[in-house]
């Protein structure tokens, strides 16, 4: 009997959600700038609230991304990516925060645009894809486990 078994997908669900939240935040996150910034001057404590979701969801799906390579065996990247998207949100509101917006302007399209690619990275990974990507990276590895499929196939046949 094969102890081979499927990954867990609840993980990758979870990233899928909290990284198609954390685009639809930093989307609207313009749109509230822009709207204190055309005189209605509310949309300023929406924009900040906004950022903390945004920081809040970036991080949640940092810890999705760690749960997707853990759990499913999938690949680390959005664990990496949304960990380095949650360091600069928190930069970004603190900067917003203090009112520096030679920095705070610029960085907001980048977190924008790091978002946006993220999700897409997100809904492109598959569980249990870390194994072949690193047979992929070192070709020995990938030899020596089917050596050792091979090993234990004989050791299960001479029981």
């Amino acid at each position: 009997m094969s102890d081979h078994r499927e990954p867990p997908r609840w993980p990758l669900i979870a990233l899928r959600v909290t990284a198609g939240l954390t685009a639809l935040l930093a989307l609207l996150m313009p749109f509230l700038a822009g709207g204190f910034l055309q005189g209605y001057y509310p949309l300023l404590d929406a924009h900040r609230q906004t950022a903390l979701v945004l920081s809040s969801t970036a991080l949640l799906a940092a810890v999705a991304g760690v749960l997707v390579r853990r759990l499913s065996r999938g690949p680390s990247g959005p664990a990496v990516q949304y960990g380095v998207l949650t360091l600069l949100c928190i930069v970004q509101y603190s900067l917003g925060d203090e009112r520096i917006l030679l920095l705070h302007v610029p960085l907001g399209v980048g977190v924008f645009v790091m978002a946006e690619k993220s999700v897409v990275e997100a809904f492109k990974a598959k569980a249990g894809s870390a194994d072949t990507e690193d047979r992929a990276a070192d070709p020995k590895a990938g030899s020596a486990d089917a050596e050792d499929r091979a090993g234990d196939a004989a050791t299960a046949g001479a029981e």
